[in-house]
């Protein structure tokens, strides 16, 4: 896992049709991460593109040798909430002991290493702040200028291809590649809000990190289903289904079953979804019994957002509710599965590193996951207000012998 420490960062979806090996050289690969949350956002990628290592030249940008075809970059794109878009190829300097006229000495043989040509069209972009003493539009167009040089055409409204020039004003350094996504900064996320749904409770998950999770939790989308054991009004499912993945929500509250299929329908707006998904009426500590068999062993991943204070399971105690339902969904999930366990804290204002649940203890929650087979793998915070944070935990979780 990258550990490259910073605080929260922002950023890229239109798809060009770049070939799958632009050059003749080895490829490099940049990502460029919006600015939400870094940290998860790293975990994210490395989760959707599990066997790409990727190394952190700064907090947004990571950079890798690896190379992945351009319909699997466009999927991470599309289903991602912290990757904005990928350079191709990439070349870049550090403005700090680097010119810009070794930056275009690198774009000319990048462009000459392409393997076509056709209509272009020179986008840029500026993350974390200016530059001093550079112009992203100057370095821009003379970028364009070479490509021309070298048989291209400019087309700015409808180009085949597109060369991305991104410009850190927190490291000074300028990377340039060929662009797959784009520069909007929309994932469309803002759109499906829980105040936008027609079905919503004011304690609903932002759609970021309901997406985000069910990425951590599921990895690249395959055939294999994510669980969301304790729905609620579907915010987990809603982002699942809108990524094309397979999804089982489950709740014992009808107004939640059926609220979780209005906002499903809702934010699918007529479209048929682009694989199956169920919405069922059950308890999350007897999973077995709720979900059909033909679902049984094909589910990689968990995405929990327990319920506090007063909740639907009666006399439960958080923990007991917690245990009951991990123990449960362990006799149905897949081999290597993976949960995303989300529980409020207490923010951390002085930035110490500790975790203060607002509910029960740390140290207790510790002990319980590993009793449940789960092997904790990663974990974060998120601050949501003056009073309340939530962590996130990324874990294993063994199924039942």
């Amino acid at each position: 896992m990258i550990d490259y420490r910073s605080k929260h960062v922002n950023i890229c979806i239109r798809f060009g049709q770049l070939p799958e090996s632009s050059s003749n050289n080895m490829a490099e690969l940049l990502a460029c991460l919006r600015g939400w949350h870094v940290e998860l956002a790293t975990a994210e990628i490395e989760a959707l593109a599990p066997h790409t290592k990727f190394a952190a030249i700064s907090p947004r940008l990571l950079a890798s040798s690896s190379q992945l075809k351009t319909a699997e970059l466009q999927q991470i794109i599309t289903c991602s909430s912290g990757v904005q878009c990928f350079l191709d190829d990439y070349v870049s300097i550090n403005l700090e002991h680097e010119s810009v006229e070794e930056l275009l000495e690198k774009a000319t043989q990048m462009i000459r290493d392409a393997k076509f040509n056709g209509a272009l069209a020179v986008r840029t972009l500026r993350i974390d702040g200016r530059i001093n003493d550079f112009s992203t539009q100057s370095t821009a167009g003379k970028i364009g200028s070479i490509a021309v040089a070298e048989q291209f055409t400019i087309d700015l409204e409808n180009p085949e291809f597109e060369i991305g020039l991104i410009a850190d004003g927190g490291s000074n350094i300028v990377a340039c590649g060929w662009l797959v996504g784009n520069f909007d900064d929309s994932i469309g996320t803002a759109n499906r809000r829980a105040t936008e749904r027609p079905f919503f409770r004011p304690i609903s998950l932002d759609p970021r990190l309901a997406r985000l999770a069910v990425n951590l939790a599921c990895g690249p989308i395959d055939e294999q289903a994510v669980l969301d054991p304790m729905t609620g009004t579907g915010g987990f499912a809603v982002e699942a289904v809108m990524m094309g993945r397979r999804c089982i929500a489950v709740d014992m509250n009808q107004a939640m079953v059926d609220g979780t299929t209005q906002n499903i329908a809702w934010a699918l707006q007529g479209q048929p979804a682009k694989n199956d998904y169920l919405v069922v009426t059950g308890d999350a500590c007897e999973l077995p019994e709720t979900i059909e068999n033909s679902w049984h062993g094909q589910i990689s991943g968990i995405v929990l957002d327990p319920p506090y204070g007063r909740n639907s399971h009666g006399s439960k105690s958080h923990y007991d509710l917690i245990s009951k339902t991990l123990q449960s969904a362990r006799a149905i999930i897949s081999e290597d599965a993976k949960l995303v366990l989300i529980v409020p804290i207490i923010p951390d204002k002085n930035d110490t590193g500790e975790i203060e649940l607002l509910h029960g203890q740390w140290d207790e929650l510790n002990q319980l996951l590993s009793d449940c087979g789960t092997t904790i793998i990663g974990r974060w915070k998120e601050h949501v207000h003056g009073s309340l944070s939530r962590l996130i935990l990324l874990a294993s979780i063994a199924p039942l012998d």
